[in-house]
């Protein structure tokens, strides 16, 4: 039985819908951080993962073909939230939250590399003047914060480059990429993938009672991408390329398929 990492996130609850009704498949629900580590560790079999993990220990994992957690521009999910403009926000410091490894890295790339200002970082959200959100936590705030900022870190990095950015691949250990029935799971992979974008009315009264309108998670989801074309992958290769730029991870050369 396969055991795959499950991220309790908006971003891909349309995928595990469905693929939580698979009887002969077991879960290990966490934040993303904690599904790389579980990765890492040969805890789970595949999962959902911070695009970054696969950069910092390629040599461990195989990525599926063909599906990805991705937007093409804003993003709305992961954002800098801020009371201070952005030409202002230099010697400031940004609170980075725990639950993302990827997040943090592009954060560092669009005021580091892109906007060349020079601002700190901190695990202290009381001496921060921005902080980083992801997932459903800057989803709510993204539809009702009190910041006067939001920098969308999807959209900063689509202005500069022009290319979709990939926030998550689904990733596989090695121990289960060569059994035969991980080939008809990354097919169910795929095929909910495609097929959760035809229509997200079923999907959204999870959200209604936590405080989101139909509207917003319909606008949200459709601004989920879970392509992953040429387009995609040049534009994870540039994040990797400016990842290890900022000793953030190893060069990564090739990226292994399955």
């Amino acid at each position: 039985m396969f055991k795959i990492g499950y991220m309790e996130y908006a971003n891909v609850y349309p995928i595990f819908y469905y693929l939580l009704k698979n009887k002969n498949l077991s879960f290990f629900k966490s934040y993303p951080a904690e599904l790389n580590k579980a990765m890492r560790e040969g805890r789970i079999d595949l999962s959902p993962s911070s695009s970054i993990e696969y950069a910092k220990n390629s040599s461990l994992y195989k990525v599926i073909s063909g599906i990805s957690v991705s937007s093409v521009g804003a993003v709305k999910s992961v954002n800098v939230f801020s009371n201070i403009p952005l030409e202002k926000m230099g010697g400031k410091k940004i609170y980075f939250t725990k639950e993302s490894n990827t997040s943090t890295v592009l954060t560092r790339i669009i005021f580091e590399e892109f906007y060349k200002i020079p601002v700190e970082y901190t695990n202290s959200l009381e001496e921060a003047h921005a902080e980083l959100l992801i997932g459903d936590k800057a989803l709510y705030s993204y539809y009702n914060t009190d910041y006067k900022y939001i920098f969308d870190l999807g959209q900063e990095w689509y202005k500069f480059t022009g290319l979709p950015f990939v926030f998550a691949l689904w990733i596989v250990g090695k121990n289960a990429w060569q059994k035969d029935e991980f080939r008809l799971l990354a097919d169910e992979l795929r095929h909910y993938a495609s097929i959760s974008c035809k229509n997200y009315s079923h999907l959204t009264e999870n959200y209604i009672e936590l405080g989101y309108t139909a509207e917003q998670m319909s606008d949200y989801w459709n601004t989920i991408d879970y392509n992953l074309t040429d387009k995609h992958i040049e534009g994870l290769k540039l994040f990797y390329d400016y990842a290890h730029r900022l000793g953030e991870a190893p060069f990564v050369s090739e990226i292994g398929f399955c």
